[in-house]
């Protein structure tokens, strides 16, 4: 996860937020002499009638995956196909881009929300989980990235922004029994 961590560091140093592209596609473009092969908005889950659809930010390989990705569903009433296995798939990167005066509340509701879609991908649940927020320079969220990711996570601070990157080595193993603000508040 480290080689990762690292890659998105150096591509957030190269980035200029302009309001343009969401910075999930900048970061894809940023990424050079990467180990890894960086897929952005990777479809994870589609609905049985096609109506829905779930996809990553990133999806993170070990190699090119020339094949399109397969989907099952694990039982026979379940709404989800959900993405199949494979041997390459390393991680998921997920970017969140914060405006000025959202609540550290909003803020953990949406972290959440996107860990517990993911986490019901069994595939997904698998692999490494990385969450990149992009918050005012003057954004403190310390305490949500210490309860979720533990020591796991560091901040990027830049004249005009701030980055907080949390990772885990599986996103199953994320601890979501415990709420930094009340969860009153996120709903």
């Amino acid at each position: 996860m480290i080689e990762i961590i690292s890659d998105i560091v150096k591509a957030l140093n190269k980035y200029i937020v302009t309001g343009e592209k969401d910075i999930h596609s900048s970061i894809e473009e940023l990424i050079e002499e990467s180990s890894y092969f960086w897929k952005k908005d990777y479809l994870i889950a589609v609905a049985k009638d096609n109506s829905k659809k779930k996809i990553v930010n990133l999806m993170v390989s070990l190699k090119e995956n020339t094949l399109a990705p397969t989907f099952k569903v694990k039982r026979e009433h379940d709404f989800w196909k959900k993405l199949d296995f494979r041997e390459e798939y390393k991680a998921v990167v997920e970017f969140s881009n914060i405006i000025p005066d959202t609540s550290a509340a909003q803020i953990e509701k949406l972290g959440r929300d996107i860990m517990r879609s993911r986490k019901e991908v069994a595939t997904v649940g698998n692999l490494g989980f990385v969450w990149v927020v992009h918050v005012s320079p003057i954004d403190n969220l310390d305490a949500i990235f210490q309860l979720y990711f533990n020591e796991n996570h560091i901040t990027l601070s830049q004249d005009e922004a701030k980055y907080y990157i949390g990772w885990s080595d599986k996103l199953k193993e994320l601890n979501m029994k415990k709420f930094v603000c009340d969860p009153a508040l996120m709903y």
